[in-house]
């Protein structure tokens, strides 16, 4: 046993054979996982929630986003890659396979952490709710600036955006401790006018633990989207879940522009809803005109990125992402949160 070890170890190094070691655990646990709720739960809270934690606190620090510089080296990484496979190819076969094993010990690494950080996490009351939202839409509009197309402006810089939607995380998990909160920032993209003909806001990434955000969309779009990543930080996996936590944690803040940014960006799901279920209903609730005026100056803005081959891709490549991690519906579970909201309002101002 011994003699086939060390046999092994003249091809593979240690640092592999740990790397396939932690890999089969996580595929174990990854399939336990998927499986069982319960384990799921449990493994969230108190394995990935300090996991998730660490790889923020690792990343935190730097002004800049640890995933996207990555993103922009990743074509000298592969050249560096290139030349040491011809390195070591030269130096026989040994060598070449020591390589090929630690060069796939990569995906396994990313997979690991996948795995340890979050993959545990994926009428009459529309109309009731419809009148909540338009109200306090109504209502908030007086505290709200706008520019001259009408959109909302954010009042102070990304920052302190992010301080603030960590302070309503820290009261939304007061009221209801189902999961572990810590302190984060969001990560704004050098690359985010091109990022937005792909149609994202944002994007977690599990390998640096970063909430990175597209920071060319309106505003409130914005803070609902930094809310969104930051929920994935906090081990929400469900893109469904994460819009409905954003949600219901930007309710929490003290901040009337994040309160508004948080109905807004509702408004339109509840408004269609209400719109098939009864369509002269939705006239009975006059919108104020400056909350029209936002709403038709995001739709301005996203003509020019409406019709885009990068946004038909980007969809095709994040449907079969999510549909892989057990969300049946694929990109469909973004939009999938009406009930719950509708629920959430109702018990909030009954």
């Amino acid at each position: 046993m011994r003699k086939a070890y060390s046999k092994i170890r003249e091809y593979v190094p240690l640092y592999s054979v740990i790397v396939l070691v932690l890999t089969i655990i996580s595929v174990i646990l990854f399939a336990i996982v998927v499986n069982s709720t319960g384990f799921a739960d449990f493994f969230n809270y108190y394995l990935s929630a300090p996991t998730r934690a660490f790889m923020t606190w690792l990343t935190v620090f730097f002004p800049f986003s640890v995933a996207e510089v990555v993103l922009f080296a990743s074509p000298l990484l592969l050249i560096l890659l290139i030349f040491l496979a011809v390195k070591f190819a030269k130096r026989g076969k040994k060598a070449s396979i020591k390589f090929l094993t630690v060069l796939l010990s990569i995906p396994c690494l990313l997979f690991i952490t996948f795995v340890w950080t979050y993959s545990s996490g994926y009428q009459e009351e529309i109309y009731e709710s419809y009148k909540v939202i338009v109200g306090e839409l109504n209502t908030l509009a007086d505290q709200i600036e706008y520019d001259e197309t009408g959109a909302s402006i954010m009042p102070y810089s990304y920052a302190q955006m992010s301080v603030k939607i960590c302070d309503a995380y820290e009261k939304f998990v007061t009221k209801h401790p189902i999961l572990k909160t810590h302190y984060s920032v969001i990560k704004p993209l050098m690359i985010s006018e091109p990022m937005t003909y792909t149609h994202l806001s944002g994007i977690y990434s599990f390998m640096s633990g970063e909430a990175n955000i597209n920071v060319n969309y309106p505003d409130y779009i914005v803070a609902t989207s930094s809310a969104h990543e930051m929920a994935h930080q906090r081990g929400i996996a469900r893109e469904d879940e994460c819009n409905f936590l954003a949600f219901a944690v930007l309710l929490e803040s003290e901040d009337p522009f994040l309160r508004y940014s948080a109905y807004l960006d509702i408004f339109s799901n509840i408004s269609s809803a209400l719109n098939k279920a009864d369509k002269n209903l939705i006239s009975t609730v006059p919108v104020d005109a400056r909350v029209v005026g936002d709403l038709r100056s995001y739709s301005k803005f996203f003509e020019k990125y409406k019709d885009s081959v990068a946004a038909e891709i980007t969809n095709s490549i994040n449907n079969s992402y999510l549909q892989a991690n057990g969300q049946e519906q694929g990109t469909k579970t973004y939009g999938m949160m009406t009930e719950a909201v509708c629920a959430y309002l109702l018990e909030r101002y009954k």
